[in-house]
């Protein structure tokens, strides 16, 4: 009966977490400026596509006129995942920022609503309402994800060039698996620095950071991938130089180059990860990612159930 209660009172607490956050302007422009770059890069790749073989099909048509040899369509030596590479560039930028977002308002609207003194009111343990802020991250993040997984399948249905057997399907379903990882951890570092800052500023300026921080400070140290190429999906993938320095700073800050990590994951999944790559990194990727993302969901809930529950907005 007592777990029972808990399950509903964790379930009323994730629909009002919810219900609250579509309401935030903020966090609908971010996720909708999200979903429009992922209609644009499928545009993209269709468009990239079309405009390629219709080259390929004329040149084709020229040189069997004249009798020369026909090379193969570079189209169909591509691996037809790499035509989302810009997704991954897509997911750690607009894709990160929204996340962390979405992570800091679903703290900070309770907080500056002045509701947590009415939840207080109630036989409500402290960690439920920090396992109902982290299911509301989690489904507000998978909301995204499907969205994107969808459109990006039309595009596959709809370009006869390209056809992904199980295994294709498979790498896909992985990549956004993965990209709903990514998104997690930094939505995740918005729920703990939303629920610890005395500011709300504060509260969002610091998971900000971060988020630059891993996406352009650390590949630099790591792998001299200086922030342009960072943008760059294939660019940042880059040999770094051969050097002592890089050795050192790759094997040991690795681990916490959370970004790196997934675009080492995502170049893999995607087919686009150059031949002669080598990560550096103590541990490898996914483990890199998964250990950062289940530690800053940890650090979240706890620091959700040890608010002051009498205070309501951070200035009280």
């Amino acid at each position: 009966m007592t777990g029972r209660t808990e399950n509903s009172t964790v379930g009323l607490l994730t629909r009002h977490s919810l219900a609250a956050l579509v309401r935030e302007r903020t966090v609908a422009l971010l996720g909708l400026l999200f979903l429009v770059l992922v209609v644009i890069s499928a545009y993209l790749g269709w468009s990239a596509t079309t405009t390629v073989n219709a080259i390929y099909l004329r040149s084709a048509a020229f040189m069997a006129a004249q009798g020369q040899t026909i090379p193969s369509n570079p189209v169909l030596d591509t691996s037809p995942l790499a035509l989302l590479r810009n997704m991954a560039t897509y997911v750690s930028l607009i894709g990160a920022l929204a996340a962390i977002v979405i992570g800091h308002q679903l703290v900070a609207g309770e907080r500056k609503a002045g509701t947590l003194p009415l939840i207080a009111t109630r036989p409500v343990p402290a960690s439920d309402l920090g396992m109902a802020k982290l299911i509301a991250l989690v489904a507000a993040i998978a909301l995204l994800i499907v969205f994107a997984a969808l459109i990006n399948t039309a595009t596959f249905l709809i370009l006869p060039e390209f056809r992904l057997d199980l295994g294709g399907w498979t790498r896909l379903a992985a990549f956004y698996g993965t990209s709903g990882l990514y998104l997690l951890f930094f939505g995740a570092l918005g729920l703990w620095f939303g629920a610890t800052a005395k500011s709300e500023t504060v509260g969002l300026l610091i998971p900000v950071t971060i988020w630059l921080t891993l996406t352009f400070v650390l590949p630099q140290l790591t792998s001299n991938i200086n922030p342009v190429a960072a943008l760059n999906p294939v660019s940042a993938l880059a040999e770094p130089p051969t050097s002592r320095f890089f050795q050192i700073t790759g094997l040991a800050l690795g681990p916490f180059s959370i970004a790196e990590a997934y675009r080492v994951i995502s170049a893999q999944l995607l087919d686009f990860i150059p031949a002669s790559f080598v990560n550096r990194s103590a541990i490898p990727a996914m483990a890199s990612l998964t250990l950062a993302t289940a530690g800053a969901a940890a650090l979240a809930t706890r620091a959700i159930a040890r608010m002051d529950m009498t205070k309501g907005d951070y200035d009280a």
